[in-house]
């Protein structure tokens, strides 16, 4: 399979507008996550490892699972550089990883690149342990803008619509807020506001 992210991941962290919408989730979803940030993390979709390395110093466990190789090898030479040891890299599906491992298990903007959500909302209900949390970062719907002129499975989500999936797959949904607002040049050249969103699922 093609790594979407193949010449993206070198630059990812220098974009300001993208960092800047990072620390906002980072900080709602420190916020949120209260002891369960303490316990064993999985960051799904993490790219080069923003959120779970804010999150790193004080879980007992961080596992960075991403599907781009180029995106973890960025991560790789982070977490060296920051001599991280708490840290496991994990190449692939979710549905590899251990059932019922994870006391958290946090991703921002990466659902909009799956297209089963149902099925990775149930792989998120099998590895998180029971109390367990699930926050995700996401974009309120669009309209191919945020991407163009590339296409991805969902431009955003409803979060009412998301937090009814979240009920299906067996979670409590604790929060929904607006964390920041992205804002953005779009095909053309114009500025765009895109809001972005924080949901909180308890297991």
């Amino acid at each position: 399979m093609a790594d979407y992210f193949a010449d993206k991941a070198a630059s990812w962290d220098m974009n300001p507008v993208r960092a800047a919408a990072a620390r906002a989730f980072i900080a709602t979803a420190q916020e949120l996550a209260g002891a369960a940030a303490r316990g064993d993390v999985l960051d799904f979709g993490c790219g080069t490892g923003r959120v779970g390395l804010a999150l790193a110093p004080l879980a007992r466990s961080v596992v960075f699972a991403d599907a781009s190789p180029a995106m973890l090898d960025v991560l790789r030479e982070k977490l060296a550089a920051a001599g991280i040891a708490n840290a496991t890299l994990h190449a692939g599906g979710i549905e590899t990883l251990p059932e019922a491992g994870a006391d958290l298990v946090i991703s921002l903007m990466a659902l909009h690149h799956i297209v089963d959500i149902p099925a990775v909302l149930a792989q998120f209900r099998r590895v998180c342990r029971p109390g367990g949390q699930v926050i995700i970062g996401e974009a309120m719907p669009e309209d191919g803008s945020f991407h163009a002129p590339n296409t991805v499975p969902h431009n955003g989500f409803a979060p009412e619509a998301l937090g009814a999936q979240f009920t299906a797959a067996g979670f409590a949904v604790a929060a929904v807020r607006q964390h920041h607002t992205m804002r953005k040049p779009v095909a053309g050249g114009a500025l765009r506001d895109f809001p972005l969103f924080t949901l909180q699922a308890q297991g």
